[in-house]
């Protein structure tokens, strides 16, 4: 059975999530790559995910860093 691209991302965010549910999206990226996702860049492919995941920035780290965690009405 083939994995799609959903729940690749379902795993990498829940594999890089910290206590606080939350994925620092360099390292979700890497395991996407690692995958073999394609995603041009990670934001859009992030973004048209949007019903299932939510994401942060934290301004005062530089460069800022973001930061993506799944809405609680899709955790399993």
């Amino acid at each position: 059975m083939e994995t799609t691209d959903r729940e690749v991302l379902i795993e990498a965010i829940a594999d890089c999530a910290k206590a606080d549910g939350w994925s620092n999206l360099a390292e979700v990226g890497v395991i996407l790559r690692e995958k073999g996702i394609k995603y041009g860049k990670l934001s859009k492919f992030i973004l048209s995910f949007s019903e299932i995941v939510e994401t942060k920035v934290d301004e005062t780290r530089q460069p800022p860093v973001v930061y993506a965690r799944l809405k609680q009405d899709h955790l399993q």
